[in-house]
């Protein structure tokens, strides 16, 4: 352990002096800060109060569970939300600090962390063109301390990019740019993400991810995506693997 530290310290000094550049700087910046996040999360590894302290700290008390996912909420979801929570403009808004652990980790797997769910989640420090930061993604599957989901970005796909300049010059059609757009098969738009800002952003399916819950972070938005784009991606995933 003690050779490992001591190599690791000679690496990042090496890695240091060699930062020049602004982009240099940048990258540096975001690598040390990815150590301390990786760091703190390794640490909180084998806490058991680590994710129920946050989740009542941070997650619960930013998540109002409005009226529309109430109701289709089963008979003992809706009890633990009517003894923890209080109604307030049509939302349902957490109140009971002293709430049990049992109950905490039971509204995170069935309602703020269920299939179709987006939240934001470190991806940590990319290397080249892997994915990487801080990033919202789909959630397809929740184990309990792991969760499979799929990433999205902001940023328009190459691939979207180049039909549309074909459109636009005229080499294609509007049929044949919606037809060969359709025909993508890794890439899934999202015209819209309930409760985020409104904009449009991409999943690539290649990117699907199983990853551990200590990579959510507790402070941020939870959003949803409507159950169509749920379809659109199975269907996808069904044809890429």
């Amino acid at each position: 352990m003690e050779q490992s530290y001591i190599n690791c310290l000679k690496k990042l000094r090496k890695f240091r002096k060699r930062i020049q550049k602004e982009s240099d700087l940048k990258i540096g910046k975001l690598y040390f800060s990815w150590i301390a996040t990786k760091t703190e999360k390794i640490l909180n590894e084998k806490n058991k109060d680590y994710i129920y302290e946050n989740l009542v700290k941070y997650t619960l008390e930013n998540y109002k569970i409005d009226k529309y996912t109430y109701e289709r909420l089963n008979k003992k979801e809706k009890q633990i939300v009517n003894d923890n929570y209080i109604e307030k403009n049509n939302y349902y808004v957490f109140e009971n600090r002293n709430i049990s652990k049992s109950e905490v980790m039971y509204i995170l797997k069935n309602i703020l962390l269920k299939r179709g769910n987006v939240v934001w989640i470190d991806f940590g420090f990319n290397i080249g063109n892997e994915f990487g930061g801080m990033h919202p993604a789909i959630i397809l599957k929740n184990f309990d301390t792991e969760l499979l989901v799929l990433p999205v970005s902001s940023k328009k796909p190459k691939e979207y990019i180049k039909l549309e300049q074909k459109y636009i010059d005229g080499n294609i059609t509007f049929q044949e740019y919606m037809n060969r757009k359709t025909a993508i098969t890794d890439i899934v738009q999202l015209d819209r993400i309930y409760r985020f800002k409104n904009m449009t952003r991409w999943a690539n399916i290649t990117r699907i991810r199983k990853v551990s819950i200590l990579r959510l972070n507790f402070e941020d938005t939870i959003g949803k995506i409507d159950g169509k784009y749920l379809n659109i991606i199975s269907k996808k995933i069904s044809i890429e693997f």
